[in-house]
């Protein structure tokens, strides 16, 4: 079982979290040695009342000459009432990522504040680039961004995400942030949307309850999105189960870009065998069900990107062969092959 998070600074002030569908929040509290989000309160309030599962972040400024102790207790300081009620996050994303050594004293001070494993979130080139050994081997947990492009994600449509983050130093990761641009009814602009992978139980463990946090494991759900029997649309896929990212194989350099789901390989890296043996593939390889379908008829409130994640193909494939110029602008009535 999976999460489905967001995340929220002062720029989601204005959310309706009460017809959002979502399952946790990780909401900004602080940044550097100054700043406290004015609407950090108002929000974390809100999703507790509403059952949500909470984390809140601290966005370091190291690069301006802030030692970790300070940013550290001014994080504690202005977070004390929520010890107990979210996961501690350290959002590393400024002027000097390679710090590692900073990053780690200030896990290390939160987490004796907080009683629990803080979790570090930054990108996957940044994990990728610097030595995090020492981080991964004290068992923080690792929220890792990783987004295929800024076409808005509707409603968890996952069927245009990159594949899943490959990282050093840790095993699997606990969370991804799939998009930034991400959509849900409740909130017009933009968001940030992530899976969380565990259950509610799991999370409690991060924030310290039903457990000892460094003891939670960090896997990947049990269930998966699609099922043997299932014909799926592939954009990559790999020679192998356990092959990294960075082998990925573009379907355009197969003989199709869809199979059959043969065999699914329990914790693997990718878990789908397709035709017994054709290639294997992840949950961020496929782009949804192969359909046979000939046409289909444009109706009211349908978006090239919408049809294009049903048929498990882009929008842009969609308005090439249909002779689209412009994918925001398509009519009722009309036929798309």
């Amino acid at each position: 079982m999976s999460l489905r998070v967001i995340d929220a600074s002062s720029h989601q002030a204005d959310m309706n979290q009460r017809v959002m569908d979502f399952d946790a929040l990780i909401v900004k509290a602080t940044e550097g040695c100054t700043y406290v989000n004015p609407y950090c309160d108002g929000e974390f309030q809100e999703a507790l009342k509403l059952g949500k599962k909470l984390g809140v972040y601290h966005f370091a400024r190291n690069g301006n000459g802030n030692t970790a102790e300070a940013e550290a207790q001014f994080f504690i300081k202005n977070t004390k009432g929520y010890i107990g009620k979210a996961i501690p996050v350290l959002d590393w994303e400024g002027k000097d990522t390679s710090d590692i050594g900073w990053a780690l004293r200030w896990l290390q001070i939160v987490e004796k504040a907080y009683g629990c494993k803080p979790m570090l979130y930054t990108a996957e080139s940044v994990v990728n680039a610097y030595d995090w050994s020492a981080v991964a081997a004290g068992n923080y947990g690792l929220w890792c961004a990783k987004y295929r492009d800024n076409i808005p994600d509707y409603n968890w449509n996952m069927a245009e995400a990159e594949p899943a983050p490959s990282v050093k130093y840790w095993k699997t990761i606990a969370l991804w942030q799939w998009t930034s641009v991400g959509r849900l009814k409740g909130y017009d602009g933009n968001l940030d949307c992530s899976i969380f992978y565990g259950d509610a139980a799991a999370w409690d463990k991060y924030v310290g309850q039903g457990g000892e946090s460094e003891t939670v494991p960090q896997s990947k759900p049990s269930t998966y999105q699609y099922k043997v029997g299932e014909q799926v649309v592939f954009s990559t896929c790999y020679a192998s189960s356990t092959a990294p990212s960075s082998e990925a194989i573009p379907a355009s350099e197969m003989a199709r870009n869809h199979g059959v789901i043969t065999k699914i390989r329990a914790g693997a890296r990718n878990p789908y065998l397709l035709d017994d043996g054709f290639c294997w593939v992840n949950d961020g390889d496929i782009r949804g069900l192969y359909r046979d379908a000939q046409y289909y008829l444009v109706k009211p409130g349908d978006t090239l990107s919408g049809i294009a994640a049903q048929y498990g193909t882009s929008y842009q494939h969609l308005a090439q062969i249909n002779g689209i110029e412009d994918p925001n602008m398509i009519y009722v009535g009309r036929k798309l092959g």
